[in-house]
C-alpha cells in the first residue's frame, strides 16, 4: 500500500472528534507523493480533501488547498510597471522624437516640477507615445509632414471618429500636441488649437458613447450580488481556491459599491495597510494619492481617507481575511490574483471582472468605472442632500462633474423594480452609512 491509499484509510476511519492531518504533515506527504508519482500527486491530494471535508468539515480542512494552491501554483515574474510599459513603447516613434519624450518620462518619473514642463503620469505618456505613433503612420501613408496643421490635423480627427468615436478623436488630437510640445519646444499652431478646441467641444456636447441607461441596474443591487456571491463561497462542499475566489469577488462587488473609487484605487487596497478593520462595524481605508485621479505633480499629496459603517461589510471582510483570503497566499493584498500567488490582481482586471460578474448575474456589463454612474444615480434620487451626496461620494470637486458625466436619473424611483430593490435591500439587513 503507498503513501497515499495509506493516508486515505487513516481518514475515512478517523472519528469527527479527531484532528485532521497539519499543515507541516499535509506538505510532507505531497512533496513525497510528487517525487514518488509526479504531478498525479496533485489529484490524489485534491480526493484526499474531498474525503477529508466529508470526515470532518470543509472549514477544518481549508489548510489542503493551501498545501495544494502552494505546491501547483508557483510565483510569476514580476509585472512590468507601468512606467516600463511607457518607456518600452519609445521605439514607435521617429527615432529624432524619442530623446525627448524619453527625457519627459524620466522628469515626470522623479516628479521634478519644472515651469513650462507639466509632469505626466505613466498612462498619459503611453497614450502620448501611441498617438504620436498613429499620427505619424497616417502621414507616411498619405505623403504628409509630420508637423501637425490645422487642417491636415482635423481630416486625421475625423478619420479617428469615423473608426471609434468623437471622444477617441478629441484625445488623439490632444495627445499629439502635447507630445509635439515636447518634441518641438515653442511649437504653436493657432489653427491646431482651433482644432483641438472643436473637437474637445464636440465629444462634451456628445457624451460618453460606450454609456447606456440599461447599464444603471442599481448600485444596491451590486451590493447585494457581492453578499450572493460569499454566501456562495460559504455553500461550496470544499473551502479551497474556487471558494476564495467567489469571496474575493464578492467583497469586491460590495465594497466597490459602498466604496465607489476607480479600478487603479481599489486595486491599491491592503489589510493593515489601506484597509483597517478597528471594530464596532467600521472599514477604513487610506489609500495613496498616487493611486487616485490626480495631477502627477500632486501625486504626493495627502491619501484619500474615508470610514464606513457597515455591521454586515466589516463582518464580512474579517471572516474573508481569516478564513478565504489566506487560501490565496501569505500577502495582505485585498484582491490577489488566483494565476500569480503574492500578485494583486491589476485594475484592468479589476474593470473586466466587475463587468463579468455583472452580465452573468444581470445581463448587463458594468465595469467598476459604470458602478460610480449607479451610485451618482441613486444617491442623487434618494439621498437628501442629492446631487451633493454623489458629488462626495465620487470625489469630485463640483456637483456640475457629477451631473455631466454621472447622473442619469430618470425616475427610477417610480418603478416597481426600484421597490423591489429596497426590499431586497431589507432582507439583507444591509447597514451601510455612507
Amino acid at each position: 500500500m503507498n503513501d497515499h491509499l495509506t493516508l486515505l484509510n487513516c481518514i475515512r476511519n478517523a472519528a469527527p472528534g479527531d484532528q485532521p492531518p497539519s499543515l507541516l504533515e499535509l506538505e510532507t506527504h505531497l512533496e513525497r507523493r510528487q517525487r514518488e508519482v509526479g504531478s498525479g500527486a496533485f489529484m490524489e491530494f485534491a480526493h484526499l480533501q474531498r474525503v477529508a471535508s466529508e470526515t470532518w468539515d470543509a472549514e477544518r480542512c481549508a489548510h489542503f488547498a493551501q498545501v495544494l494552491r502552494k505546491a501547483r501554483v508557483k510565483p510569476k515574474a514580476s509585472r512590468q510597471s507601468p512606467w516600463e510599459k511607457a518607456k518600452m513603447r519609445l521605439g514607435e516613434l521617429p527615432k529624432d522624437w524619442q530623446p525627448a519624450i524619453a527625457e519627459r518620462i524620466s522628469i515626470s518619473m522623479e516628479r521634478k516640477r519644472r515651469k513650462g514642463c507639466p509632469l505626466w503620469s505613466a498612462a498619459h505618456s503611453a497614450n502620448v507615445i501611441r498617438a504620436l505613433a498613429n499620427w505619424v503612420d497616417h502621414c507616411r501613408s498619405h505623403g504628409l509632414p509630420l508637423r501637425p496643421t490645422g487642417p491636415f490635423l482635423d481630416r486625421y480627427a475625423t478619420q479617428v471618429a469615423e473608426r471609434a468615436s468623437t471622444r477617441t478623436a478629441s484625445d488623439y488630437v490632444g495627445r499629439i500636441l502635447a507630445g509635439m510640445t515636447v518634441i518641438e519646444p515653442g511649437f504653436t499652431s493657432q489653427a491646431c488649437e482651433f482644432v483641438a478646441c472643436d473637437w474637445r467641444e464636440r465629444a462634451e456636447q456628445e457624451g460618453a458613447t460606450t454609456k447606456t441607461g440599461s447599464q444603471l441596474v442599481g448600485a444596491s443591487e451590486i451590493y447585494g450580488l457581492g453578499f450572493d456571491l460569499m454566501e456562495k463561497a460559504r455553500k461550496r462542499r470544499l473551502r479551497g481556491i474556487h471558494a476564495a475566489r467567489d469571496f474575493r469577488n464578492g467583497i469586491l462587488l460590495s465594497l466597490g459599491a459602498a466604496l465607489p473609487q476607480r479600478a487603479r484605487a481599489l486595486s491599491a487596497l491592503a489589510f493593515d495597510q489601506t484597509l483597517d478593520l478597528p471594530g464596532a462595524g467600521l472599514v477604513q481605508v487610506q489609500i495613496p494619492a498616487r493611486m487616485l485621479k490626480l495631477p502627477e505633480d500632486r501625486k504626493n499629496g495627502a491619501p484619500f481617507e474615508r470610514t464606513l459603517t457597515s455591521q454586515k461589510l466589516a463582518a464580512a471582510l474579517l471572516e474573508y481575511r481569516h478564513s478565504y483570503r489566506p487560501l490565496f497566499d501569505e500577502g495582505h493584498y485585498l484582491f490577489p490574483s488566483m494565476l500569480s500567488p503574492g500578485d494583486a490582481i491589476s485594475d484592468s482586471q479589476i474593470g473586466r471582472l466587475t463587468g463579468d460578474l455583472t452580465a452573468r448575474a444581470f445581463g448587463v456589463r458594468v465595469s467598476i468605472h459604470r458602478l460610480r454612474d449607479n451610485v451618482a444615480t441613486e444617491a442623487s434620487e434618494h439621498l437628501t442632500s442629492g446631487g451633493r451626496a454623489a458629488t462626495a461620494l465620487l470625489g469630485h470637486r463640483s456637483e456640475r462633474t457629477v451631473q455631466r458625466h454621472y447622473d442619469h436619473s430618470t425616475g427610477l424611483s417610480s418603478a416597481q423594480e426600484f421597490v423591489d430593490m429596497i426590499e431586497g435591500q431589507r432582507s439583507l439587513d444591509v447597514e451601510l452609512k455612507l
